[in-house]
């Protein structure tokens, strides 16, 4: 689970408590769990799914398979299809940009897994509304594949996207700050038009 789907579920649960409804035990243990499943390893978690014989992984690997079982391990590290030079961090604010359109992936196209549950497409289209940065994943780094120290190997997800993150600013590939999204700046200068 991503960030910003982490974000919406967590945007849902506090919209509830503020109208005064009392949110269920269960409801907020699914909602800590998904927040736990975000930030345990994908490729321990995508190992043990498309291996589930091998279930009883021997112990000692690390503490995380160790107490958790190999969903959990956390020894797998990625392998990134591009090469991450320093961050070159903005002088102005001028020097963070928009993408000149829409790339291909975009979430906010119409049909984006970011946009399939009305509830997300809400969380997004909040963002603009309220002027919080959303920054186009062009050029910026993900995992190619995992590599665990015992050889085992993951490809890595397409969605997986990991660039460095300096005061809130992420990082391409080659240094440069990330790329304000098209998609996001185009609503956000909808709803600041819609402002009295």
């Amino acid at each position: 689970m991503s960030t910003f789907e982490l974000r919406a579920v967590q945007r849902i649960v506090d919209q509830a408590r503020a109208a005064g409804v009392t949110v269920p035990d269960e409801v907020t243990t699914i909602a800590n769990q998904l927040a736990d499943a975000g930030h345990t390893s994908y490729p321990a978690r995508t190992w043990a799914e498309q291996h589930p014989d091998e279930a009883d992984w021997p112990v000692g690997c690390c503490i995380g398979n160790d107490l958790g079982g190999p969903d959990r391990c956390t020894c797998w590290t990625p392998v990134f299809e591009l090469e991450q030079q320093p961050p070159q961090p903005p002088e102005r604010a001028e020097d963070i940009t928009v993408r000149g359109s829409m790339c291909g992936d975009c979430a906010f196209r119409k049909g984006s897994p970011e946009r399939a549950e009305g509830f997300l497409e809400e969380a997004l289209f909040e963002l603009a509304a309220l002027g919080q940065a959303f920054y186009c994943h062009d050029g910026m780094r993900r995992p190619a594949y995992w590599q665990h120290p015992d050889g085992r190997r993951i490809e890595g997800s397409t969605a997986d996207w990991q660039p460095p993150i300096v005061s809130g600013i992420p990082f391409r590939a080659d240094g440069r700050p990330g790329m304000l999204c098209a998609g996001w700046m185009a609503r956000a200068i909808r709803a600041d038009a819609r402002q009295p």
